[in-house]
């Protein structure tokens, strides 16, 4: 193979690091002639553009031999290089690719355990669900995130106690993350949701008042309803619509959302009036149609079809 400084493998190797970045965005004629081989020296490379620069064709050129140090690139002390290394590595969808992602899940460093992991998303096979369930337990926040996400991908219902335990993790996302993986299953016992309704972190509340809608049942609704007195406006919100999605008659607890500082939550009420159906609502919505937000006009207009269509149906 011709390494002479004139041919483009030469200039890989040049001394000047405008001349191997130059070749490196020669992508169509390095992708005929180099191998990953020629490519990895590259990662070690003491300007990070050139490193970039190798990880973007490594990834062009998807040989699987190379998941091993684009893995190792995932901790690169660049973020720019650990963000695309990360992105080349979710690219790599075979066999081979599979058990390189899964011994990195168990690498000493926890950037390359979070990118790993995040690669094994959809992944298949007992395998990797007992990979994945070890990692739900890591001592890193980061690869606890990803493992319960990827967990979630699964489906499978013996997953659902790692959820469970996740739950309780110190981590706000994780444990946002965990309702949201069992808000997947057809679960008959909502008591977990209801927990979590009260959960100090206001999006894992939200989160909660979002599951509670999938799985009804009066254990939730009865919560929905005390979260319409949250602190946190956006999950009153959530609550709103989780109750007009679930047609709860909530006509009482609804009225003082009409008039709401905030647009969002007029345009809450007035989805959720919508939903129930009730004539009840119709003044109110009239009311909306004045509205100086014009979300909040066409959301009440929206409802107010809705209530119509239902109490005059055509014959």
């Amino acid at each position: 193979m011709d390494t002479s400084e004139s041919s483009i493998l030469g200039r890989l190797v040049s001394s000047d690091v405008d001349v191997r970045r130059l070749a490196l965005t020669e992508q169509e004629e390095l992708l005929e002639v180099a191998s990953y081989r020629d490519l990895l020296p590259l990662l070690d490379d003491a300007d990070a553009t050139v490193r970039k620069l190798t990880i973007q064709l490594l990834e062009e050129l998807g040989d699987s031999h190379a998941l091993p140090n684009l893995l190792r690139a995932a901790a690169d002390p660049d973020p720019d290089v650990s963000s695309v290394a990360t992105a080349a590595v979710r690219e790599f969808r075979t066999t081979e690719s599979t058990t390189a992602l899964l011994d990195g899940v168990t690498n000493p460093e926890p950037k390359i355990r979070a990118a790993a992991i995040l690669a094994l998303r959809g992944v298949k096979g007992p395998r990797a669900q007992a990979v994945l369930t070890g990692a739900a337990g890591d001592p890193i926040t980061e690869v606890r995130r990803e493992a319960v996400l990827a967990l979630g991908y699964l489906k499978a219902n013996d997953t659902i106690p790692v959820f469970q335990t996740a739950l309780k993790d110190p981590d706000d996302e994780v444990r946002r993350l965990a309702i949201d993986a069992m808000s997947q299953f057809k679960l008959t016992d909502v008591s977990d949701f209801v927990r979590m309704a009260a959960d100090p972190a206001w999006r894992v509340r939200r989160q909660a008042i979002n599951a509670l809608a999938k799985h009804p049942s009066e254990a939730g609704e009865l919560t929905l309803l005390k979260s319409l007195n949250d602190d946190r406006w956006e999950v009153a919100r959530e609550a709103i619509l989780a109750l007009g999605e679930l047609r709860t008659p909530v006509s009482e607890q609804l009225t003082r959302f009409f008039t709401h500082e905030l647009a969002d939550m007029r345009i809450a009420a007035a989805t959720a009036a919508g939903e129930i159906g009730e004539v009840i609502f119709v003044p109110h919505l009239k009311a909306l149609l004045g509205d100086p937000d014009t979300g909040v006009q066409k959301t009440a207009t929206r409802a107010l079809g809705q209530i119509e269509s239902r109490t005059n149906p055509r014959a």
